[in-house]
């Protein structure tokens, strides 16, 4: 899945991350747009709000996710390291959000999210 129209996104809100989140973001409903924008317990979930998988995981911590599986399904699974950008800390996103009002924006916006997968901004 990719966008769908990526032109429409060639505007001045999307200059920069923060003029992203805190002028073009507060005033969408990401239900209705491109998929990248939807909140994604809209994929795991059903529609009362319950995960629909044993387990969800992280690109971030995949090692965990192969330790998992490779124990659930009682086989060695190996999983390449394609297109590494070479950082291996978690939480890399939190240093993005340079203002308290970003947070804000995207706690309001993805709050299910944000409590489903255990996000944390301190």
């Amino acid at each position: 899945m990719g966008i769908d129209k990526p032109a429409q996104y060639q505007i001045p809100e999307f200059e920069s991350f923060e003029r992203f989140i805190c002028d073009w973001l507060p005033e969408q409903n990401v239900v209705d747009l491109d998929f990248v924008f939807r909140p994604q317990w809209h994929f795991v979930c059903n529609e009362s709000g319950q995960p629909m998988v044993d387990h969800l995981g992280f690109v971030e911590l995949m090692g965990d996710t192969v330790s998992i599986l490779s124990e659930k399904l009682n086989r060695k699974i190996i999983i390449g390291n394609e297109n590494s950008t070479g950082n291996r800390e978690t939480n890399v996103y939190q240093k993005h959000y340079v203002k308290n009002k970003m947070v804000d924006i995207v706690r309001s916006v993805y709050s299910k999210d944000i409590d489903l997968f255990g996000y944390e901004f301190e």
